[in-house]
């Protein structure tokens, strides 16, 4: 544990925090925290649960914010921001590559999150709004290839093609996969680095993450995962709440505030569609999130959700 977790180690409320996170369903209202106060104690309860934790912002930069608190006071390897795919929201239809990268990012470690101890996700109400696939769906849409595959790199490359990656000369941004030779580079979408697969002959002879500025090698792995632009795909979609599914506690400076702007930005999508039936395809709704969040626990700093009142108190 950080050390400076370690301070908390004997507060009264964070033991009654965390045998209250242990209830099903639970809705626990927090009061009184000042300063650092919410990430410190979170992240205290969060090493001793472990367990996926979402929390919700009011707006990206506060959740910047509680992001970076995380980064000091858990393992960095197992926090992500989940933004909006696009830039400012998804009404002005102008895609932020960046974001993209880090809500695959987020979603792809979520899928396979069960049982691998704790895991936190930062978020705030636009990136919340939009879908995301489902998880079959995802699976389906993913690439594996492992040290000691056979795979003819024609069959590779017509794969890459039928996931929507695009041929390069030199890789520099995901979706993009270029060859030399036996030599295949490919640019996933939830990876901060392109992977250099090396082939002997129809088998994967080595894999490895390569800096794009240098080409030179980061790092030998035995499999990659390859996934495209989940944003992109037009398969049905749900919401975040119901891709993580029940066992799940959700973390909100105010429920109902972040509840409001979802459906204020669906309302204002509605308005300006042409085909008003695919909304659902695009941004889920306050009432769909708070449906696929009924088994969940959910710990807020207001209790000003009218649909779900808090049922315990914690100082």
């Amino acid at each position: 544990m950080n050390e400076a977790l370690r301070l908390f180690e004997g507060a009264k409320s964070l033991g009654k925090l965390c045998r209250e996170l242990k209830r099903e369903s639970a809705t626990i209202r927090l009061e009184e925290l000042v300063g650092g106060a919410l990430s410190s104690y979170s992240a205290a309860a969060i090493a001793r649960q472990d367990g996926v934790h979402i929390f919700v912002s009011e707006d990206r930069d506060a959740a910047a914010y509680l992001l970076n608190d995380f980064y000091t006071l858990l393992d960095e390897e197992r926090v992500y921001f989940f933004p909006s795919s696009y830039k400012r929201s998804i009404a002005y239809r102008s895609e932020d590559a960046q974001g993209v990268v880090q809500r695959t990012n987020a979603i792809n470690a979520l899928r396979g999150a069960t049982g691998k101890g704790y895991m936190v996700v930062c978020t705030y109400p636009e990136a919340l709004a939009e879908s995301v696939v489902e998880p079959e769906e995802m699976s389906g849409g993913m690439l594996t290839i492992s040290v000691g595959d056979k795979i003819r790199i024609s069959e590779l490359e017509d794969m890459l093609e039928g996931l929507g990656f695009t041929r390069v000369d030199f890789v520099y941004e995901p979706g993009q996969y270029s060859m030399r030779g036996g030599i295949v580079d490919i640019f996933s979408y939830a990876e901060s680095r392109p992977f250099r697969f090396d082939f002997f002959g129809d088998e994967i002879d080595s894999i490895r993450r390569f800096e794009i500025s240098s080409q030179l090698s980061a790092e030998r792995i035995e499999r990659a995962d390859i996934i495209p632009n989940i944003n992109s795909r037009s398969e049905r979609k749900v919401s975040l709440a119901r891709f993580v599914g029940s066992d799940v506690t959700w973390w909100f400076s105010d429920a109902d505030y972040a509840l409001r702007k979802v459906d204020d930005l669906r309302r204002k999508m509605l308005a300006e569609m042409e085909e008003p039936s695919e909304i659902d395809n695009l941004l889920t709704s306050r009432k769909a999130l708070l449906e696929d969040m009924e088994q969940s626990r959910v710990v807020t700093l207001r209790d000003t959700l009218r649909e779900r009142r808090a049922d315990a108190v914690i100082e």
